[in-house]
């Protein structure tokens, strides 16, 4: 007579990808708010794909054990994770349409250099080309 023990069933089947499922989307919501908290304004790309990596962590939860609640998670995330890329996607800064353009004589302006020197407009005219860059830095 061979004595042989069934197999221990999960009593919780899928808990720990429903867990990750549920905590993906905070941490993106949690790491944009410490960012802007430290005034750092960046596109937040890591929001929308965590949201929708958790979306398919919570399909599989749902597909291992289907339970309501896992279906109402899955649902309110999905709905997040839409709402985010629409949000990405949809908000475009406008066309450039100022005063500066290709073959446009530059406008007049006047400002000082990073050692305090006077630089104005007039100082790029000559035979060589030019390239003003403007440098916003951190303070």
């Amino acid at each position: 007579m061979v004595n042989s023990t069934p197999a221990k069933r999960h009593r919780y089947p899928g808990r720990l990808v429903f867990l990750l499922g549920v905590g993906l989307p905070l941490v993106g919501i949690i790491t944009y708010a410490v960012q802007l908290g430290r005034g750092r304004l960046a596109t937040p790309w890591h929001m929308a794909i965590d949201s929708t990596l958790a979306v398919g962590l919570l399909a599989v939860a749902f597909w291992q054990a289907r339970k309501v609640w896992r279906a109402l998670a899955f649902i309110l995330v999905l709905l997040l994770a839409g709402a985010e890329w629409t949000f990405l996607v949809g908000t475009r800064l406008p066309a450039y349409s100022g005063p500066v353009a290709a073959g446009k004589a530059l406008p007049a302006f006047s400002t000082s250099q990073a050692d305090g020197t006077p630089f104005t407009q007039r100082d790029l005219v000559g035979s060589q080309n030019n390239v003003l860059v403007f440098f916003r830095g951190r303070w």
